[in-house]
């Protein structure tokens, strides 16, 4: 009778540990874990990566990163284990160490859209804008999605360059024109640039999609009630108070609204 090799009875057990973490039944996830790493002292990745996730999706992300790096000894030119490291460490802040994490991914590795996005990320929020401007543009060039045209756009915008964030938010559109968040975030820059015919169509389009998004409704509600249009802006403003009701600037334009609708002395 021929047995199963301790090759093949790890498979099975990393399939079943897989099976429970993709349901997420973590209980059932980290009690096979366990099992596995005292059968194997502790030597087994993909035991060892699961626990990663599922501590950070606990909220216990510096443990989450103490996971991901003892796989990555285990197995230092595992792509995944590495893009792990980086995200664990970006998410505790620790920037320019999560960016020379996935800068030892991409000398290992294909071009990664997810890499030149999350090293972005992390360029934003040191604030070295040039850097992340680069990298989204990278990331695009990979592989377009709209996470990257929403975060380039994000930082023209904080540059003020209001002109160069429509024209990626366009460029957006015209990839996605169905993301009522690419949308509104352009029908908002319009509005910024004092274009509110504009902004205005593209919010239209947004609440097509999405009809009650709070953000989208308190901003075509805020044009309408410039055009002095303040029924048909209490009505916009009646949907989103059921989404935020304790939103301070939508209770603020509802008091407008009453305010321009009472009759002047």
């Amino acid at each position: 009778m021929n047995h199963p090799s301790n090759t093949t009875l790890r498979c099975r057990r990393n399939w079943y540990i897989h099976a429970c973490y993709t349901r997420g039944d973590y209980k059932a996830c980290l009690d096979a874990i366990e099992q596995e790493l005292q059968v194997c002292n502790g030597l087994c990745e993909y035991p060892i990566y699961c626990k990663g996730l599922i501590m950070r999706h606990k909220g216990k992300v510096n443990e989450s990163l103490k996971y991901f790096q003892a796989a990555t000894l285990l197995s230092p030119h595992n792509i995944m284990n590495l893009k792990q490291v980086a995200r664990s460490l970006y998410l505790v802040s620790k920037f320019v160490a999560a960016v020379a994490v996935y800068e030892e991914a991409q000398k290992i590795g294909f071009e990664d859209w997810e890499i030149w996005h999350n090293k972005g990320l992390c360029y934003m929020y040191m604030k070295d804008y040039e850097q992340a401007i680069d990298c989204f543009e990278r990331a695009n060039d990979v592989q377009r999605h709209d996470a990257s045209y929403l975060q380039l756009g994000k930082i023209y915008c904080l540059q003020e360059d209001f002109k160069a964030a429509v024209k990626i938010y366009q460029e957006a559109v015209d990839f996605s024109p169905q993301n009522s968040e690419i949308l509104t975030t352009l029908g908002l820059v319009y509005l910024r640039l004092g274009e509110n015919q504009k902004a205005f169509e593209h919010l239209g389009n947004s609440l097509a999609h999405d009809p009650l998004d709070p953000k989208t409704i308190l901003a075509a509600g805020s044009i309408l009630q410039d055009n002095q249009d303040m029924d048909v802006a209490l009505m916009k403003y009646r949907i989103a108070a059921v989404k935020t009701p304790n939103s301070a600037q939508l209770w603020n334009n509802i008091g407008m609204c009453f305010f321009g609708k009472s009759p002047q002395p």
